[in-house]
């Protein structure tokens, strides 16, 4: 899942709610950073995930250079 994926199921949850407000007060997180999430000005952050039900994952990997 994508942080676009993140935000349109965000948009969803928002818009079943009926507005970014009311969504936001049920999770006790402010309104701005919510709209600010579905914006794009900031990364959905532990909060949004949490009342998401979703769960950051951060993966690594290497590749071999040309270098190498």
């Amino acid at each position: 899942m994508t942080a676009e994926d993140v935000r349109a199921l965000l948009r969803q949850r928002v818009d079943t709610e009926g507005s970014a407000l009311a969504w936001s007060r049920r999770h006790g997180m402010s309104t701005a950073y919510v709209l600010d999430a579905l914006a794009g000005r900031r990364s959905p952050g532990p909060a949004i995930l949490r009342a998401l039900g979703l769960e950051k994952e951060t993966r690594v990997d290497y590749r071999e250079t040309a270098r190498g």
